[in-house]
């Protein structure tokens, strides 16, 4: 089956983030481009300069301004949607009109809780499958964490994380509020710990998120860096978990008896998966693929998506959720 892809937002997740130099995707364009019998036969940028750069790659695809000059009457399977948050929402919907069998978002899925749920109502209505690229899900890093929190000799019962992020909490923090609703489940409580004045967005919010298991996380915004942050620990009763490479490396350290007398101590770190993020973005576009083949259920769905943007308007309003 010859699967027809369409791109909206051409810009660096879109398109410009390219390839590696070890070869792995870090756009879904080129993600895309390594799938046997698929095909980018669409994007869609207001910036000429991304159109010609798309271009210029996938010749054979055609490239539009706006949404609206998109004709009437094509088909694709598969669309990405990789424009500004604040756009999303209008990406999704003019898609629907392609009648695509998946589409996969970028996260966040939408700016708020409401807009996101028009979305996920309106692909559910049509029958698509909508995805939220959260896109740590499809690492082998994951999966090796979620071994190592099951096991009864691993992380034991998990007691704390302090996980430290910059570029917004709506951008990069949800990244780690996926990954803990991933491993952990649903949240109990959350609250903002503070909200200091900045340029632009919500770079500088810092919240905390509990589980009735005991669990409190810690998500402390790092501010006035230009460095992609994504560091911090978590720790049960079995020893510690240490994220650090921007998430990108994991690293476990299990409780030992101490030379002091009630107290436990570290041993030295291992490195719990070599892989780390790699594949993140093919994992994404390769699933977003089988599901328009086959169908079946995403490993982020668009109702993941919602509950991350939940945990955060929850936090804003130091309110409980309810399961």
């Amino acid at each position: 089956m010859k699967v027809c892809v369409g791109i909206i937002g051409l810009g660096r997740i879109g398109h410009r983030f390219g390839i590696s130099p070890q070869g792995d995707p870090l756009s879904h364009s080129e993600g895309y481009a390594q799938i046997p019998n698929v095909t980018v036969v669409l994007g869609v940028d207001p910036d000429p300069e991304a159109c010609k750069n798309f271009l210029q790659r996938f010749s054979q695809a055609q490239v539009y301004s706006s949404l609206k000059d998109v004709p009437d009457g094509l088909h694709l399977e598969v669309v990405s949607v990789c424009s500004p948050t604040h756009l999303h929402a209008q990406g999704v919907i003019a898609a629907l009109a392609w009648r695509p069998r998946v589409i996969l978002c970028e996260k966040p899925l939408a700016v708020n809780v409401a807009e996101a749920e028009i979305m996920l109502a309106a692909c559910s209505a049509q029958g698509c499958i909508l995805i939220t690229n959260y896109s740590r899900r499809w690492t082998p890093m994951l999966q090796a964490l979620k071994n190592l929190t099951n096991q009864d000799d691993g992380l034991g019962t998990p007691i704390g994380a302090c996980l430290r992020y910059n570029g917004g909490l709506l951008h990069n923090g949800t990244h780690w509020i996926d990954m803990l609703l991933a491993l952990f489940g649903s949240v109990s409580c959350t609250y903002r710990l503070e909200k200091l004045s900045v340029a632009q967005d919500d770079a500088a919010e810092s919240i905390a998120l509990s589980w009735n298991s005991g669990l409190t996380a810690y998500l402390i915004a790092v501010r006035g860096t230009g460095c992609s942050i994504g560091e911090g620990e978590l720790w049960g009763t079995g020893g510690m978990l240490r994220y650090s490479a921007g998430g990108g490396q994991v690293t476990w350290q299990t409780a030992q008896p101490s030379q002091w007398s009630g107290f436990q101590e570290l041993d030295q770190a291992k490195i719990i998966c070599e892989a780390g993020l790699k594949g993140h973005i093919l994992g994404a576009v390769t699933e977003a693929v089988q599901l328009a083949k086959i169908g079946g259920q995403p490993t982020c769905s668009g109702a993941d998506g919602v509950l991350a943007l939940q945990v955060v308007e929850m936090a804003r309003n130091n309110k409980f959720l309810i399961k």
